[in-house]
């Protein structure tokens, strides 16, 4: 029986893709172990799921020059410290993770273990961690091409981001059934909102903006993620007559969302990794509106869909609600323009990403070259 160790976390966009890795790796009864940081919500997904879960104390690389910067470097060195006494403890025969900080110290362990190790790189761009990582590392999996400089001195295999099941299950779903789970009606239109797993401010706002035009001017029904942060403060917002309605469903966060999905046509969204994977898998038309900083690497996710058609995009800097609502509108009332923006949306999916991450951990565990990994493949680098 295989021993597989997963990390990475901190938000539902890093976790999620290991838990459909996860998915797979149980089907072959392999002994399975999350390692992440304590409290945090890879904790609770990982348990949730049936994964045992080890954790300790870590935190992001300060951005600014402050007392925590100092501190950090010693954190840093207690986490790999840590990590490395469960990997000797669990001896597993690889560690397979999706990146961001959480993710570093357990890399940094098994390097220096002697533990193979796969990234797996969910962004078009490469985070920091991922990169610092990824030299030592088995290979480097791709969410997206990510042709640059580095990816090229490096084994490197584009499998796609991997989803959960339930997203491709679902699709075989009756939608009468999902619209009366929700207390829908199938005959009338349905936008999804999706600020990713945290939340989004600026795209709260924006929806609120115009939420009595799209609701009772319109009769369009909504589901929201708002976020936990945020949605206490959304919800005290929503208009009294909307409330008045069944057309709007906001929670900070959807157990389901590939219900959402399902019936939705169409998705208003920021542009992180995987909320722009479930897109294209369930092959939804979209408005993206990308979170602008960080390096703007969520815009950067979304390029290839554009340019394509399959989406619009609205920058978060000077939006203009007005614009927004019409371009909805406009959409919502071609249903030609919608079915195909679908159809090319999906045809940017690669459903089985799970499956071909799983079976690259075994023939890195059984010792297989990277040429005979890649046969099958999408694409390799």
């Amino acid at each position: 029986m295989k021993k597989i160790v997963l990390c990475g976390g901190g938000t539902g966009g890093h976790i999620f893709p290991s838990i459909a890795v996860a998915e797979e790796l149980k089907k072959e009864n392999c002994d399975l172990f999350y390692i992440g940081v304590k409290g945090r919500l890879e904790e609770t997904i990982a348990e949730k799921n049936g994964i045992e879960f080890y954790g300790y104390d870590f935190s992001g690389f300060p951005r600014k020059i402050q007392k925590e910067l100092f501190v950090w470097p010693f954190k840093l060195l207690g986490a790999v410290s840590k990590a490395k006494v469960y990997l000797k403890h669990f001896k597993p025969d690889l560690v397979f993770g999706t990146g961001g900080y959480s993710a570093a110290p357990v890399f940094i362990a098994a390097k220096r273990l002697g533990i193979p190790y796969i990234v797996h790189n969910l962004d078009v761009r490469l985070g920091l961690a991922n990169k610092f990582c990824a030299n030592g590392a088995s290979m480097l999996t791709l969410g997206f091409n990510t042709n640059t400089e580095f990816t090229q001195k490096i084994k490197c295999i584009i499998t796609g981001n991997p989803v959960r099941k339930s997203f491709i299950e679902i699709q075989n779903k009756d939608k009468t059934q999902i619209y009366k789970e929700f207390n829908l009606s199938p005959d009338k239109k349905t936008i999804f909102v999706a600020g990713g797993s945290q939340g989004a401010t600026a795209v709260n706002e924006a929806v609120l903006d115009i939420m009595k035009d799209l609701v009772l001017s319109n009769d369009i029904q909504i589901l929201h993620q708002t976020g936990d942060i945020t949605h206490e403060e959304f919800a005290k917002r929503l208009p009294a007559k909307v409330l008045e309605t069944t057309n709007v469903i906001a929670k900070p966060f959807f157990e389901n969302p590939e219900s959402c999905y399902q019936i939705a046509d169409l998705v208003i969204a920021r542009s992180g990794a995987m909320t722009t994977t479930e897109i294209t898998v369930m092959g939804k038309p979209a408005i993206f509106i990308p979170y602008p900083y960080a390096g703007n690497h969520q815009e950067a996710n979304i390029k290839h869909l554009i340019e394509a058609g399959g989406a619009l995009l609205f920058r978060q800097k000077g939006i203009r609600t007005k614009m927004l609502l019409n371009t909805i509108l406009e959409l919502l009332n071609n249903q030609q323009k919608l079915n195909e923006m679908s159809r090319i949306t999906k045809s940017f999916a690669k459903p089985d990403a799970a499956k071909e991450i799983a079976r690259l951990i075994f023939s890195t565990v059984n010792g297989n070259s990277v040429n005979e990994q890649s046969k099958n493949l999408t694409s390799v680098l």
